[in-house]
């Protein structure tokens, strides 16, 4: 941790409320001892909630955290300190972690068995995953100075990078707005899963929607906190009341068709604003699923909503498995191997694909042809062969001379031959013909170089380079035989939506 401790380390003997915060928190206290606690957010620093812990153990397998070291001892410390944040950082990614843990074959992270913790990594409103480490940020907020791991929305955000990232390598460098949204929908899909498992916030969200779980609520609402520093310092760039929303009215449209950027009102081939239709699909397919498996629809129970959330998982972590080869249109590949993965409920079954459907994620042909693809794909045999190790994927040259570089400039491509046709709907319902690999790989690539998100090293003669003052480069320009390659470096969780920087005195 960037703090040392120092005077603001009192150790109290229950939470008290975070500096700037107008609110009083409220404490959710375990059964368990004080010395075996800690305290943390229940859900993000904004709502106010606290609760206490038990003391999370950083170093368990399969998926350890390293932590810098001189950390304060575990204790309750007062929110607004440096201690606090710690342990409150701790915990969800503890939380986080062992959830997927449970769920994801995994036998370490991506890379190797202890994933570093950057608590504070400078001035940013930002957070991001690099395969070395978790780095978050502070920055300006409405009250106070915004710390980015503070929030379990975001912690787990970036937890569920890393852990598609060891689960499914393929899809990081792979050049697809698509793929690269479908990322940021496992992250936020970890930010909700990860806090479902906390009771007292099933209980209260239960409770403040009358139990229609597809409503706006605490949940559902992700990142308050900073999305309310963000509208601060401009409206377009967060939702109205968070940073994302899980419940939305987004319909799938081919990301070659939107516009690089746009408010988040509006939907954009950025990967952050694209990935609102597949989470806002999934957490559609939960509220419908919890109304239809609850013994009394009108009240669903905080355990029912856990147990239908993990039934849920388990056809979420088996569409993603089954999805491969890795092809263009990947929304419908997961979509439909999610529904055939339900296929042994009719219930789950018909409702994931009434959803997708209803989101044109699927095409209504495509979904009457599952029963078919599930047929000729065995289940067993998908099973088994998803856990071969896949090759590389297959390189493609672009034509440099578009991006002031000289020879091609090569990335990898959701090119790879399909096993099974299955496709999203265009706005009149018919299946959309998905475009080829190389197509995707361009729009993708355009749309870096126009954010200003590629770091161009050496590479290229700075009188050919586009200069935005993104401070987040997510790809660099790397020189290889015949041009160039482009490499991912991190994914970022998104809060410099249109190409902000925040640091002091600067904007893009």
């Amino acid at each position: 941790m960037s703090h040392a401790p120092g005077k603001s380390n009192k150790v109290l003997r229950k939470p008290a409320t975070a500096a700037g915060k107008t609110k009083t928190a409220k404490t959710n206290v375990s059964s368990t001892t004080l010395t075996e606690t800690v305290a943390a957010w229940e859900d993000d620093p904004e709502t106010a909630v606290s609760l206490m812990v038990p003391t999370p153990d950083l170093s368990m397998i399969p998926l350890a955290f390293s932590f810098p070291a001189g950390g304060p001892s575990p204790a309750v410390y007062a929110q607004g300190t440096p201690e606090f944040r710690y342990w409150a950082t701790a915990a969800a990614l503890r939380r986080s972690a062992d959830y997927w843990a449970k769920r994801v074959p995994l036998a370490q992270w991506q890379g190797g068995p202890s994933l570093s913790v950057v608590l504070d990594n400078g001035f940013d409103l930002d957070a991001n995953y690099n395969r070395a480490a978790l780095n978050f940020f502070h920055g300006p907020g409405v009250t106070g100075t915004v710390f980015t791991g503070e929030s379990p929305d975001v912690s787990c955000h970036e937890v569920g990078h890393a852990v598609l990232d060891a689960f499914k390598p393929e899809l990081w460098g792979v050049a697809s707005q698509e793929i690269a949204a479908f990322h940021e929908s496992f992250g936020d899909i970890s930010a909700l899963m990860s806090a479902i498992q906390i009771p007292s916030l099933r209980i209260a969200v239960l409770a403040a929607t009358g139990g229609d779980l597809y409503t706006t609520s605490r949940l559902s609402r992700l990142a308050e906190q900073l999305g309310s520093a963000l509208r601060a310092q401009d409206p377009a760039l967060a939702e109205a009341d968070c940073l994302r929303s899980a419940v939305n009215s987004f319909n799938y449209q081919d990301p070659m068709t939107l516009p690089s950027a746009a408010p988040m009102s509006q939907l954009s081939s950025n990967p952050h604003s694209f990935s609102r239709i597949f989470t806002g699909a999934f957490f559609e397919i939960l509220g419908v699923s919890l109304a239809a498996k609850a013994a009394n629809p009108e009240a669903p129970t905080e355990a029912e909503l856990l147990a239908v959330a993990d039934d849920l998982a388990g056809f979420f972590v088996q569409g993603v498995k089954w999805s491969w080869p890795i092809v263009t249109n990947w929304y419908a590949q997961v979509a439909a191997n999610m529904v055939i993965a339900a296929q042994a409920d009719p219930t789950y079954s018909s409702i994931t694909k009434g959803v997708f459907v209803g989101r044109s994620i699927l095409s209504l042909q495509a979904a009457s042809s599952l029963p078919m693809m599930a047929k000729a794909k065995s289940l067993t045999t998908a099973a088994k062969s998803a856990t071969v190790e896949q090759g590389p994927l297959p390189m493609v040259g672009l034509p440099g001379s578009l991006y002031g570089i000289d020879g091609s400039l090569f990335v990898e491509a959701a090119a790879e031959p399909r096993e099974f046709v299955v496709t999203s709907a265009g706005f009149t319902g018919e299946p959309d013909v998905p475009s080829n690999g190389t197509a995707v790989a361009k729009a993708f690539v355009d749309d870096l170089f126009m954010r200003g998100q590629i770091d161009y090293g050496a590479v290229v003669d700075p009188k050919h380079r586009l200069v935005r003052n993104h401070k987040t480069k997510t790809h660099a320009l790397v020189k290889v035989d015949g041009g160039v390659r482009l490499e991912r470096r991190l994914f970022n969780c998104g809060l410099c939506a249109r190409g902000v920087n925040h640091q002091r005195g600067m904007r893009g």
